[in-house]
């Protein structure tokens, strides 16, 4: 009998009918994470259904996104973690309701779930792992003789050490000499890329946290050393790069939206898959003033399929 009512208690808090709330944590606020929010919010308006929200920035601080988690245990009916730090925290520290993680890379490593698919328990969601092999094939194509690959990142934040060691992978096998530039702060970033500036051939940026929050002075030091960039996240393309190919983070939060209605109409976190966020989500950038300004030639072909060019000359 014991056992039945505690089945029953569970159920119940995965079960909602009307005026769900919602807690939404996310690791800091730069543009890629700010659109996942504003996705979700307006997926769940436009669908109709009564809901509350309630949405915390944890200032690229892990300590507070584990202060947030607890105030969302008590405070909220379903959680969305949007990063993998604030998606470990309510992973860590929520067990008794749905936690929907959002933009978290490589949710295995992180300890998230054991697998993408349908996975017991009560976390699932959404993955923004980028084709790094895509992209160094790319590096590679337009910058045939460049040697030392930069790659910036912060070595606090498990989605970047993942990348990194896909980069370190697959970058030598085409010939490249990786150089890594990491730090934990913008400070330390922006020091570290000063002090290798005069060895970067080209400079490779995936979706760090802290890249994308220091993205405006990172591009400047780039455009001073005349260091081109490639980027994994279109918003931090449109403030640093050549190119950029990578998710609409828009439509990265209207996917995770959708996990949220279906927990809301009544699905379990355990009948629901967790999963890479679809290709037709990707977006290629182009910036012609950069590759001009840094005498890069871009080939028609690449042009022939970008969905953004930038060219005001």
């Amino acid at each position: 009998m014991k056992k039945v009512l505690t089945t029953l208690v569970i159920v119940s808090l995965f079960t909602f009918a009307f005026g769900v709330k919602i807690g939404i944590t996310q690791i800091v606020e730069h543009p890629a994470l700010n659109k996942i929010y504003q996705g979700i919010v307006d997926y769940l308006e436009e669908s109709g259904v009564d809901f509350e929200y309630e949405h915390q920035s944890a200032q690229n601080s892990f300590q507070n996104a584990i202060t947030i988690a607890n105030k969302f245990k008590t405070d909220v009916d379903i959680v969305v973690a949007i990063a993998t730090p604030s998606a470990q925290a309510a992973a860590t520290e929520i067990k008794d309701k749905p936690v929907v993680f959002s933009a978290v890379t490589d949710p295995i490593s992180a300890g998230l779930i054991p697998k993408f698919g349908k996975n017991p328990g009560n976390v699932v969601g959404i993955s923004d792992m980028v084709p790094v092999e895509t992209h160094v094939n790319l590096i590679r194509t337009i910058f045939p003789d460049a040697k030392n690959l930069a790659i910036l990142y912060n070595t606090g934040e498990a989605n970047s050490v993942f990348l990194a060691d896909q980069t370190k992978k697959f970058a030598p096998q085409l010939g490249f000499n990786v150089i890594e530039i990491t730090g934990t702060n913008a400070n330390e970033l922006v020091t570290s890329l000063n002090a290798q500036a005069n060895r970067i051939d080209v400079a490779y940026l995936y979706t760090d946290n802290l890249v994308a929050s220091s993205a405006e002075i990172l591009g400047q030091v780039f455009e001073k050393n005349e260091i081109p960039v490639v980027a994994g996240d279109i918003d931090i393309a449109r403030k640093t790069s050549v190119l950029g190919f990578g998710f609409d983070y828009y439509q990265v939060g209207i996917e995770t939206g959708k996990i949220v209605l279906d927990l809301i109409n009544g699905k379990k976190p355990y009948e629901i898959e967790s999963r890479i966020v679809g290709a037709d989500a990707l977006t290629f950038y182009i910036n012609l003033d950069r590759a001009q300004a840094l005498d890069i030639n871009i080939p028609q072909q690449f042009l022939d399929i970008a969905d953004e060019i930038v060219d005001t000359k």
